[in-house]
């Protein structure tokens, strides 16, 4: 990243930005942005704080961003053409074309609430004009773009990439896709557009409506409730797959609130409910769930004993409690009591126990 950039909050910048105006019209474009602290409001709000129509704060809002506009930035010492040269760049790089999100996460260099409404600002008031943006296209988000881009192409290829995750019926990592699509005829024309390959791809998944990423970082269609999931069921099921380990019900709920699926929270009640009924889990320990494709059975530890006993013949203590542990998180002495069960068990002479 551009060197001055770095040097400077985008909050910082916006404050010094606004700082060129008279104090109505600041605190006006402040108020309608969430910045410096405020929160949103509308222009009723602002009207019957001045006592001015909702009318008369439009015109004061539209007059300030005027002069935003119009305002000589390198008289101003504000660095505004290093922050358009930075998008330019990222712009070039991914192949002249990005979503306004994708390019959001590329210049924020932290996740931080006030330098994300500022950095917002800038984008939508001050820089937007200055590229072109297209906030309504059927199958792209809101998308920044250089002259010259070929969006007809941009759709062709998007369009390829989505019949590749289709034809696929489940998320894939950007690895293997790209991978799929270097084969597709249309990877020539990424190949000569400017820029680097797997950036150009990765720009036009993300500005893609219909595909979407899950929290395992797999590309899929977005009404996939493997990429973005609405039942509760279907969170827990991406969450066990990230974490790749059985996990107690609570701790599954807390991940999921975490992962910020959606506005909806999850209690640990109902999600213990949900692996209960679903039989993609098997409870393992007290609590403790896991994936049934990871290879584990349902059944109480004697179940589990005599599975392992049928499948392999008679084994050692030892050997026994060491298969049942990988199926079981449960302390040894419950195995050891499981197998004093004579009606089931039988302990050879050769200290082996078997079926009876």
């Amino acid at each position: 990243m551009n060197s001055k950039i770095r040097t400077i909050s985008y909050a910082e910048l916006v404050n010094s930005l606004l700082g060129n105006l008279p104090e109505r019209e600041r605190e006006v474009l402040q108020k309608r942005n969430a910045l410096a602290d405020s929160n949103v409001s509308t222009l009723e709000q602002i009207g019957e704080d001045y006592n001015i129509t909702r009318e008369r704060v439009r015109q004061i809002e539209k007059e300030g961003l005027r002069k935003l506009l119009n305002l000589d930035y390198e008289k101003a010492k504000l660095p505004i053409s290093d922050l358009q040269s930075q998008i330019e760049e990222y712009l070039k790089t991914h192949g002249g074309i990005m979503a306004e999100n994708h390019l959001r996460e590329k210049l924020l260099i932290e996740r931080q609430a006030e330098e994300e409404k500022a950095l917002n600002f800038l984008l939508g008031y001050i820089l937007g004009s200055k590229f072109n943006r297209i906030n309504d296209h059927d199958e792209f988000h809101v998308i920044w773009h250089l002259e010259g881009v070929d969006l007809k192409t941009a759709l062709e290829i998007a369009n390829a990439l989505k019949g590749i995750i289709t034809s696929q019926e489940s998320p894939m990592h950007f690895e293997d896709l790209y991978e799929q699509f270097q084969s597709h005829n249309l990877y020539e024309k990424v190949d000569k557009t400017p820029g680097d390959n797997q950036a150009i791809i990765e720009a036009l998944l993300k500005a893609t409506r219909d595909i979407n990423k899950n929290i395992l970082n797999q590309w899929g269609l977005a009404h996939w409730n493997t990429i973005k999931p609405k039942r509760m069921t279907d969170k827990a099921y991406l969450i066990m797959l990230r974490e790749g380990k059985p996990l107690h019900f609570t701790e599954v709920s807390d991940l999921i609130n975490q992962a910020n699926f959606d506005h909806k929270k999850a209690c640990p009640a109902t999600v213990h409910n949900e692996l209960i009924l679903d039989d993609k889990y098997v409870l393992v320990g007290r609590g403790i769930y896991a994936l049934r494709d990871w290879g584990y059975q349902e059944g109480t530890v004697a179940d589990i004993i005599e599975k392992i006993l049928k499948e392999k013949g008679p084994m050692t203590k030892k050997e026994l409690m060491d298969e049942v542990l990988k199926q079981r998180m449960v302390q040894k002495t419950t195995v050891t009591l499981a197998l004093m069960n004579k009606d089931r068990f039988n302990r050879q002479k050769d200290g082996l126990y078997s079926i009876v």
